[in-house]
């Protein structure tokens, strides 16, 4: 800043006097704003507007009624990107979709010319688009199910040749670590974030937004993913998505000059360093219209004034002009910002359960056609199956007054919407199995083929259907194995070694198999001879659980163990009430596996079972029977751990976090979310905790939801609890006060299982967490179906496969993930697939099918084999 006074005719005037700086704001002959700051403090001078609709599929209107809404807003945006061709390029009307749910729905109706303005307009940087879908809980999500988020951007720019390398989200605060590799495989740059952002007033600045909106607005950083190979531009808008809600169409030329003077305020006040600033442009409120008058707005205040000038732009031109200029300044930062909204989905514990393991079968099912049918797969219906799945996971789950009018037709027909997506989900899955299946299955046959989807040799307990006949069943080799026969009828025997991407099969005879029962079962413990466990009788949790050494895994907790039951009736975790005296009946007891229900009266439940499932493993499965009860309340299961098993690592996806230690500030301190797993070790010992049908888990304590801010907004911790061993399963809530379920009843199912170990193996984590995720598949199979060998083996099994996907091209595409903490590098053995060249999916690259393939920790890299 030059010596002495320089004024311009321009509604921001600066002025120095000494060492500080006078900036006044003015309107006419009316002074606005004066603010004194210190010398050479940067004040920024360009404003981009990101001019946008936020997207909630289902929350203010009915889920119908948003489509229609977001498909007028394209056609009206095409009409004013043509009315303002001839303003200077700063003013001309820019349009930014921010979920491609919006683009797909117009494009289902729009007719050929209409595709052609639209296509034409993405392409000349007047429509900006988002790669992702829509609006997300990433925290929910299973890994494969993060890739999916930007499958139809990529069917986008296949079809029509567009480039989509910018992806925005609104309302929702924190994001998964693994949403960066998944990201950046599609090819995604530069991502913005625009939160739920309610002014200045809030504690938080936002609702249920914990400390993000304070850590992440107006910082933008480079996101490194876990393995640190590839970054994206991230950028929290400091106004959110909804500073200008409230304005209506052409309201702007009223209130524009005070709200950027407030804006450019808080920038200096606050020591913005860069000269460009985001800014959403959302009027109205959610799903709100576009407004025309925007452009002139802009061409007026830029023909007048000198600073701060206005720039119209689409998310991707803003994003390439920022980094152009301050792209190597900005810092670098490795972790995850862990989210904040997951919680309310536990206000639908049922259909968040069935959405979860629809994930993990669409994973797992991808694979297998690769395996027996590749040119049965349905690109088209994989997509459906994922598209429902997705928008399971979209941020909004009900109507606006879901909680204060549960019962209104508006309120329950929009959750009868939402919920179809798992459901309908859960349907096509199911079928998508069916036809692969079906035509391969005999019920009379006494041939069981047992597929193994893991790039690695597998064994586990197979269930034979009840309509089967035998007494022992033969493998390939001759050895007889015995079967177990079940209550329900069914059978079960353990299948060894089956080959990894193949299969064995196994032949059901009539001759008896001598066993001997591993098990020993009293009336509160059971063992197999490696894992024993000892429960109490009046709570039913584990007190005691222990491998043939000396360590009891099992910690305490309120003097109950693992797997207890926690009910709080209101908001106060102190007040938490457990579970009456359980009632224990051996359900199952042979030579493959043993089985107990332990059954007890509970609290906010019609009942409570909890079924021990013994093998080699412990396998843990829980039922809750709930009640519906809309006063606010919640469902934990705790999980104390051995006091001295401090290291916490959780599952992240494709990558692992180190609690505390890999979440960035503004991470969510009150609960944390998992994909499968939670492991918690000391240097020699540990014990991996796994899960499926709910991903949330709180430390040291459950969330107290009492509300301590201005009397309405609920306190977020800032920290964390270094070394506890105490860790819950945030299993259900109904804590929200908009959007999500006013209540909720059963049955609901949740599966846990425990596994004890040596010292901390992540590789061995994600395997056996894949193992219970995606257990093997058995059919009674046509004599013909015997499928021989394997598609391929990895050299070095330390890298896991973790999808093949087959192509229209014929062609499959490999995602291979490292899940070790060491740089891995191996080479395809193959034997059923016979490729004659390999390509690097991202890059283009080409290399020889025996040629070595590198991948960082915690890499994640596509293949694309072409036969």
């Amino acid at each position: 800043m030059p010596d002495g006074i320089k004024t311009f005719d321009i509604p921001v005037t600066l002025s120095q006097t000494g060492g500080n700086v006078q900036l006044t704001v003015t309107s006419g002959k009316k002074e606005l704003l004066r603010k004194t700051i210190q010398a050479g403090t940067i004040v920024p001078r360009t404003l981009y507007f990101i001019h946008h609709s936020h997207t909630d599929v289902g929350y203010s209107h009915l889920q119908a009624e948003v489509e229609k809404i977001h498909t007028k807003n394209i056609y009206d945006a095409l009409k004013m990107i043509d009315e303002t061709r001839n303003l200077p390029e700063e003013a001309r009307f820019k349009w930014n979709v921010e979920a491609l749910w919006d683009v797909e729905n117009f494009m289902q109706k729009a007719t050929p010319e209409d595709k052609k303005a639209f296509v034409k307009a993405v392409k000349e940087g007047g429509i900006g688009l988002s790669a992702m879908y829509g609006n997300i809980l990433t925290g929910l999500s299973q890994p494969e199910e993060l890739f999916h988020y930007t499958e139809y951007a990529q069917k986008l720019e296949k079809e029509y040749g567009l480039k989509i390398n910018s992806a925005m989200m609104s309302d929702v605060p924190g994001f998964a670590w693994s949403l960066v590799p998944a990201l950046t495989t599609s090819g995604v740059k530069y991502f913005s974030s625009g939160p739920n952002y309610l002014g200045k007033t809030n504690p938080y600045l936002g609702d249920r937004v914990g400390n993000f909106v304070k850590n992440w607005g107006d910082k933008p950083v480079w996101w490194q993913s876990p393995s640190g190979k590839e970054k994206i531009l991230f950028w929290t808008a400091g106004r959110g998505y909804s500073s200008w809600h409230g304005i209506h169409p052409g309201a702007v030329f009223e209130t524009g000059q005070k709200k950027i003077a407030e804006y450019l305020d808080d920038l200096t006040r606050t020591n913005y360093p860069y000269d460009i600033v985001q800014w959403r442009y959302n009027i109205v409120s959610d799903n709100g219209p576009i407004d025309p008058s925007i452009s002139k707005f802009v061409d007026e205040w830029n023909k007048k004034y000198t600073s701060p000038k206005i720039v119209l732009s689409t998310n991707e031109n803003m994003f390439e002009v920022f980094e152009k200029k301050y792209g190597d300044q900005l810092p670098v930062v490795k972790g995850d910002i862990s989210p904040h909204w997951e919680d309310g989905a536990m206000s639908t514990a049922k259909e968040e359960g069935i959405n979860r393991n629809s994930g993990l079968k669409l994973q797992q099912l991808t694979t297998l056609y690769s395996m027996l049918n590749p040119r049965l797969y349905n690109t088209q219906r994989f997509y459906d199956a994922w598209r429902n799945v997705i928008l399971f996971h979209e941020h909004t789950w009900g109507a606006f007054n879901s909680i204060t009018a549960p019962d209104l037709p508006f309120v329950t027909d929009q959750w009868k919407v939402k919920r179809q997506f798992s459901l309908d989900g859960n349907s096509l899955t199911n079928q998508l199995e069916k036809d692969l299946l079906q035509p391969l299955t005999n019920p009379g046959s006494k041939k069981i083929e047992v597929f193994n989807t893991s790039s690695w040799i597998r064994s586990g307990v197979i269930t034979i259907p009840a309509a089967a006949e035998g007494n022992s069943v033969q493998d390939a080799a001759g050895n007889k194995i015995p079967l177990q026969k079940l209550e329900n009828g069914t059978m079960v025997f353990m299948a060894k070694n089956i080959p990894a991407l193949g299969s064995a099969v196994y032949t059901i005879i009539k001759n008896k198999t001598l066993a001997t029962s591993p098990f020993v079962v009293n009336n509160n413990s059971v063992s197999n001879g490696k894992i024993a466990l000892t429960w109490d009788n009046k709570t039913g949790s584990i007190t005691h659980f222990t491998d043939n050494g000396t360590t009891n895994y099992a910690g305490s907790y309120n003097n109950q163990g693992l797997n207890s039951y926690w009910y709080v009736q209101g908001s106060d975790p102190n007040e938490a009430e457990s579970n009456t005296e359980v009632h224990t009946k051996i359900l199952e007891n042979g030579a493959i596996m043993v089985k107990v229900l332990l059954t007890a009266e509970a609290p906010g439940a019609n009942k409570l079972e909890r079924i021990i499932t013994l093998y080699k493993d412990s396998d843990e499965a829980l039922l809750v029977d709930k009640k519906p009860v809309r006063t606010k309340e919640s469902v934990h299961f705790g999980f104390p751990f051995n006091s001295g098993f401090k290291n916490i690592t959780a599952d992240a996806g494709y990558g692992i976090m180190k609690y505390l230690t890999d979440q960035l500030p503004g991470s969510n301190m009150d609960y944390w979310y998992s994909r499968r797993w939670v492991d918690a070790s000391s240097g020699q010992k540990g014990i991996q905790w796994m899960m499926i049908e709910t991903p949330l888990t709180e430390a040291a304590e459950m969330i107290d939801e009492r509300m301590l801010i201005d009397n309405s907004h609920k306190k977020w911790k800032d920290k964390g609890t270094p070394g506890t061993t105490n860790w819950f399963s945030y299993a259900m809530n109904n804590y929200w006060h908009t959007n999500y379920k006013a209540d909720q009843e059963g049955p609901v199912h949740y599966r846990y299982a425990l596994r004890p170990h040596d010292t901390f193996n992540s590789v061995e984590n994600e395997k056996y967490s894949a193992a219970f995720t995606q257990p093997l598949i058995a059919i009674p199979v046509n004599y013909k179906a015997d499928i021989k060998g394997s598609l391929f083996h990895m050299k070095n099994d330390k890298i896991v496969v973790t999808s093949i996907t087959p192509q229209d091209d014929q062609s499959f595409i490999i995602r291979l993930y490292n899940p070790d903490e060491k740089e891995q590098t191996t080479t395809f053995t193959w034997e059923r697939l016979k490729p004659s060249k390999l390509i690097y999916n991202k890059t283009g690259k080409e290399i020889s099918i025996n040629d070595s393939i590198s991948l960082n920790s915690m890499d994640v890299t596509e293949i694309k084999a072409i036969q």
